[in-house]
């Protein structure tokens, strides 16, 4: 694999002559990170804000702008560029009414004069959301796990050739296979402290009427297996405090948190934060032969060679 970083300086794009492995990290709904040290020879002139992209075999992986350069000595400069999401962490107080995800996108590429490219259509339509000095990609992030929670569906945000996009996980299938004799090693771990809960309270006040509302939902086997671990509720939206909402919060919440870490796998990149993996392990706990998702993928190319790291959400 022929691995190169390219910078558009004052005289047109050049490549940059690598001084070690340059290093990719795309997580689900978030920037990605092109991270490499390059050496200062030649034309080879640029400053923070400049375009940077990563090709592999001629194909681009990466486009984005360089935000930070650092030296250890003269002619090495380290930088750090990100993709065209680093713009969705700027903050705003937003509303958007009777609107959907992709109509959010468009709205908030709209203000910031950024590309678009594919929108999926998430079949979800919300009434009205509000909000006050958050990132734009909370927003987002906020919109989409009630897709995730009313379809049942992943869709995540991300950038394609310069171009922000909206994508279906089932759309990123990628057809390599996480087992044992493909990494370098992995590690899996189940936990009670991420999230989880067996019993949530969805609360209701209205001080001026003197009116308290609770809604309750419990699993009543799981606390006796772990002890009462509570998740409340709680706002001033009378019409949003309901039971129904309660056991729709306990059906989110009642899930032991899983973690599945995969080391130094052979490298493909097509695999992102967002898409899916096959994973076919014997884990102890359980045999897993299916897709995952793919929360973070870090890929390091060196040598002519490209190994990656994953996070894995098992599914």
């Amino acid at each position: 694999m022929r691995v190169q970083v390219i910078i558009k300086c004052p005289c047109g794009w050049l490549e940059a002559a690598l001084l070690d492995c340059p290093r990719l990290s795309r997580a689900a709904n978030a920037a990605a990170v092109l991270e490499a040290s390059v050496v200062k020879t030649g034309d080879l002139s640029f400053d923070e804000g400049t375009p940077v992209k990563l090709l592999c075999d001629g194909a681009e992986v990466f486009s984005g702008r360089v935000f930070t350069k650092s030296r250890t000595r003269p002619e090495i400069i380290n930088i750090r560029a990100y993709d065209e999401l680093r713009y969705l962490q700027n903050r705003d107080c937003c509303s958007f009414v009777s609107a959907t995800p992709g109509n959010m996108l468009r709205q908030i590429a709209g203000m910031l004069d950024l590309p678009l490219g594919d929108v999926a259509d998430c079949g979800y339509r919300f009434t009205a959301k509000v909000y006050d000095n958050r990132r734009y990609l909370d927003m987002l992030a906020d919109v989409l796990a009630d897709v995730l929670r009313v379809k049942s569906k992943h869709y995540y945000v991300l950038a394609e050739n310069g171009k922000l996009c909206l994508r279906d996980c089932r759309e990123m299938m990628v057809n390599v296979v996480m087992s044992l004799p493909n990494f370098c090693g992995y590690s899996y771990l189940t936990t009670l402290d991420d999230g989880y809960a067996n019993r949530v309270k969805v609360i209701y006040e209205d001080k001026r009427k003197s009116l308290r509302q609770e809604y309750m939902a419990e699993n009543r086997e799981d606390i006796k297996r772990f002890g009462v671990l509570q998740y409340v509720s709680k706002n001033a939206s009378a019409n949003r405090q309901t039971k129904a909402q309660a056991d729709q919060l306990l059906r989110d919440l009642n899930h032991r948190g899983e973690q599945l870490s995969v080391r130094g796998a052979l490298g493909d990149v097509r695999v992102r934060g967002g898409s899916m993996v096959r994973v076919n392990l014997n884990l102890g706990d359980r045999i897993v032969n299916d897709w995952a998702l793919v929360q973070s993928a870090v890929h390091t190319f060196c040598s002519g060679q490209c190994l990656m790291d994953l996070e894995l959400e098992l599914v």
